[in-house]
C-alpha cells in the first residue's frame, strides 16, 4: 500500500510517498513544491496541482492524506492554505482521502498528542528506517503518509 502525505502551504507544499506492508514502512519519495509570492493565486495553485499530479502519476498512491487547516492568528493565511488543501482533495479523486489534525499526527506517530516536533521527526525516521530528515514541509508530509497507513490497520 502506498500513501501520499501532503503538508499544504501556498509558498511551500511538502509531499511524501511512503509504502507500507504490515509494520514495515519505506520512504519512496519526498519533496517540497515552492511557488513565487508575486505570482497570481491561480498560477500558484496550478503549479502545486501540476507538481502533485506528477507525483501521483509516478507513484500511484492508494491513499492521500493532508494536514487539516487550523485557524491560528492569521485568517488570511489559513484560507490560502485551505485552498491548497482543496487542490490536494481534487487530486485524490478516486482514491481514499484522509485528513489529520497536527494533534492526531502526533498521537499516531508518538502515541501522545502533545509530543514535540523533534520527537515526531525522530519517530518518523525510526519507522522509515532512515536518518537525516530535517524538520520541514516534506518531513511533515512523510508523517502524514505514515499516519494514513497506520490508520488503515
Amino acid at each position: 500500500m502506498r500513501a501520499l502525505g501532503v503538508d499544504p502551504g501556498l509558498s511551500a507544499t511538502g509531499y511524501g510517498i511512503v509504502e507500507g506492508a504490515g509494520t514495515a514502512f519505506r520512504l519512496v519519495a519526498k519533496g517540497t513544491i515552492r511557488t513565487k509570492p508575486g505570482d497570481p493565486l491561480p498560477r500558484r495553485l496550478r503549479a502545486i496541482f501540476a507538481a502533485l499530479e506528477r507525483v501521483v502519476e509516478e507513484h500511484d498512491p492508494q491513499v492521500v492524506a493532508v494536514e487539516e487547516v487550523f485557524l491560528a492568528k492569521n485568517v488570511s493565511a489559513a484560507m490560502l492554505t485551505a485552498q491548497v488543501a482543496g487542490v490536494v482533495a481534487l487530486l485524490a479523486d478516486g482514491r481514499e482521502f484522509l485528513s489529520f489534525s497536527p494533534r492526531q499526527v502526533k498521537k499516531f506517530i508518538c502515541g501522545y498528542g502533545d509530543a514535540p516536533k523533534v520527537q515526531v521527526l525522530g519517530m518518523v525516521e525510526h519507522l522509515l528506517g532512515t536518518g537525516g530528515l530535517v524538520s520541514d514541509h516534506a518531513a511533515d508530509a512523510l508523517a502524514l503518509a505514515v499516519c494514513a497507513l497506520l490508520s488503515r490497520r
